[in-house]
């Protein structure tokens, strides 16, 4: 039985090296795509970076009080642009047309000159200039409150140096290059990896199942001395192994790019570095095989049960989109995952991934993942061999 799985691996894998949309999806693809992708994001986020430094936002005032001592501040003040407006309503419209970023409301509570003032700050929480012209009134403003705060000190006699602060905080980043690599590459790699098993395993896989039965050739298959287990399991190996290499490829593509374009993408004063132990490697591919299982075994039942490559294509892509879904899910750290969610296939072995590369592995969530995948995996492998020994499935029109 090995012996003509092995003999039909070989015989659809030469197919594959030889078809060069295959091999530009499985090798040239990940190797120079990703690497390039990578330098567009780093450079457009340095760029991005730039342009925001040199921003100097509009700040639409609306000032019912005429607080001199305010209105020095403000005329101080060059991180924005003061654009005053009479009254909240044109100020509201002013606003609402873009003729700037935030509103500011001055009204006076209580207290003497440039005391006891009542700011209102309105913006766009959803419009990203917005909320960091917002950031830089609230500085403008911290700055005055010191500022005054030490002119009435000192017309009181108190030197504002010699106080003792009621309160010191302390801030202090103790994350290294090596955690802000760790922390990158648990977000893209499985991602990127994911999907180029599945893009992987798509490409071909609709090729040897959909395409034979477009082109008639399944027939002669057939009819040789392989039995249907035979052909779907030499055919599901040819899948697996081509999906794997696809995301191998992914990985070092990925790597490379982060290596080469990532210092746009990481905060000032880090390096995106660090070294993965080779268990660390070892369990990322113990993850990884039974992801591939799964998602190879569903192509090869899609490409089954299709009757053209076109249908193949049609039913494959609602599984791509959900495989995306539940990626972005997992790169934006949107959904806590523990405990028995990691019996969720695919999903689990996203976030099992994630904890690998981070080095924050839990035995009882690699175990989850593994047992899980292991068993959908081998269902669907049954799957697959049980509808293609179905002639109304095979030859369905």
């Amino acid at each position: 039985m090995w012996k003509n799985i092995r003999l039909l691996f070989v015989k659809e894998t030469i197919g594959a090296v030889r078809d060069r949309r295959t091999l530009i999806l499985t090798v040239f693809f990940p190797l120079i795509f990703y690497p390039l992708i990578l330098a567009v994001m780093s450079h457009f986020a340095a760029t991005e970076e730039l342009r925001i430094e040199a921003f100097i936002p509009t700040v639409i005032i609306v000032d019912r009080v005429q607080d001199e001592t305010f209105h020095e501040h403000l005329r101080a003040d060059h991180t924005f642009h003061a654009l005053y407006q009479p009254d909240e309503e044109q100020g509201r419209a002013d606003l609402k047309a873009g003729f700037g970023q935030v509103m500011m409301t001055v009204d006076r509570e209580s207290g003497g000159p440039g005391l006891g003032l009542v700011i209102g700050l309105y913006y766009d929480k959803t419009d990203t200039v917005a909320a960091i012209a917002v950031g830089r009134v609230r500085r403008f403003l911290q700055g005055y409150l010191s500022a005054v705060l030490r002119d009435r000190l000192d017309l009181l006699g108190i030197d504002y140096d010699d106080l003792t602060p009621p309160l010191r905080v302390s801030v202090e980043n103790v994350a290294t290059g090596e955690l802000v690599g760790r922390m990158i590459l648990s977000r893209l790699l499985p991602y990127f990896m994911i999907l180029a098993i599945l893009t992987g395993a798509m490409g071909l896989g609709a090729e040897i199942t959909a395409g034979e039965k477009e082109r008639g050739t399944i027939a002669t298959l057939l009819v040789s001395q392989l039995s249907r287990t035979e052909i779907v399991l030499g055919k599901f190996f040819t899948v697996l192994a081509v999906s794997l290499v696809s995301s191998f490829l992914s990985a070092v593509g990925l790597l490379i790019g982060v290596r080469f374009f990532g210092d746009g993408l990481i905060p000032a004063g880090a390096e995106a570095a660090f070294t993965l132990s080779l268990p660390a490697f070892g369990w990322m591919l113990a993850v990884l095989i039974p992801l591939a299982v799964i998602l190879s075994a569903l192509v090869v039942i899609v490409g089954s049960f299709a009757r053209n490559q076109k249908e193949a294509s049609t039913y494959l892509m609602p599984i791509y989109m959900v495989i995306v879904l539940v990626g972005l899910v997992a790169m934006t750290g949107g959904v806590t995952f523990e405990g028995a969610r990691f019996l969720i296939p695919v999903a689990n072995a996203l976030h099992a991934l994630q904890e690998i590369i981070v080095g924050d592995l839990h035995l009882m969530h690699l175990l989850y993942t593994l047992v899980a995948n292991v068993f959908c995996g081998g269902l669907l492998i049954a799957a697959s061999i049980y509808l293609f020994k179905r002639e109304a499935v095979l030859f369905r029109s």
